[in-house]
């Protein structure tokens, strides 16, 4: 098996660092954008797992997170200038074809990432795929970074080890103790800055518009069985009659908590929008 390679990209806020991998007989490049306090650490057991080197990969640590630079600039860590950072490392990779995999706050920023190649002047990449994995789309998507986003800095700085606690709660299962992981690693200011964004950006509910206003791809939102009927964005996406699909035995941590259905699943949306890709 080909490994991933670990590349950085120098930005005016800070190193971005990722994880790349190209296989050339697929014409499409994946980018994975995790959620709040997670990282790309997960994914190099599942590339290994899951025989992931058939695809083609971008996994990047967004600013802030995982081991990319920390800024101490509120402004580098909203969604727009996060899509930024994207689109800087796409277009330094030569990404023609995309397939976007976000996830939970990874959802914004997607959404962010879409509007700035739809009015680019010369885009080098043309979105293929959508995967929607729980990503934010109203405010019941920002029910912990809207707590967060209402208490000061200097509060959250205080009670941040007491939050990493009440996150892991009394679980023993190994994805929730190296999300909680990244989560501290990433600390409090770069989890309070990115939520100030986020959560306002949620709760004006208007992100599935958004998306909507640019698509000219295939896109499915994906949920957590153990979730279904508990989120107002999954009404959002049935209202919209798009397509929607579960992943059993799992939460919100669909990709973590039942791996070998997420990556069965999404890896047959990907070989197939990579068909297409060739044609």
């Amino acid at each position: 098996m080909t490994s991933l390679v670990t590349k950085s990209l120098e930005t005016d806020f800070g190193t971005i660092v990722y994880y790349a991998h190209t296989n050339s007989l697929r014409p499409m490049m994946n980018l994975y954008i995790h959620g709040l306090g997670d990282s790309r650490k997960w994914f190099l057991k599942h590339f290994t797992t899951y025989s992931l080197d058939r695809f083609s990969w971008i996994i990047p640590d967004l600013l802030g997170h995982g081991d990319s630079s920390k800024s101490n600039a509120s402004e580098a860590y909203t969604m727009d200038q996060q899509a930024k950072y994207l689109i800087a490392i796409l277009e330094r990779e030569h990404v023609k074809q995309l397939s976007v995999l976000a996830h939970s706050m990874g959802g914004p920023i997607a959404v962010s990432l879409i509007e700035l190649l739809a009015h680019h002047d010369a885009p080098h990449s043309k979105i293929k795929l959508l995967l929607y994995l729980e990503g934010n789309l109203d405010a019941g998507d920002a029910f912990f970074s809207s707590i967060f986003a209402k208490m000061s800095f200097s509060e959250f700085q205080q009670d941040f080890e007491s939050i990493c606690g009440k996150i892991l709660g009394d679980s023993q299962e190994e994805h929730m103790i190296e999300f909680v992981s990244s989560f501290r690693k990433a600390g409090p200011f770069t989890i309070w800055a990115s939520s100030k964004d986020l959560a306002p950006i949620s709760v004006k509910g208007n992100l599935l518009k958004r998306l909507l206003a640019h698509r000219d791809f295939d896109c499915y939102f994906i949920f957590g069985e153990k979730n279904r009927g508990i989120y107002s964005s999954e009404k959002l996406v049935r209202n919209a009659r798009l397509p929607l699909l579960f992943i059993p035995n799992a939460g919100h941590g669909l990709h973590t908590e039942n791996p070998s259905y997420f990556w069965a699943t999404v890896g047959e949306l990907i070989e197939r929008e990579n068909v297409e890709a060739a044609k």
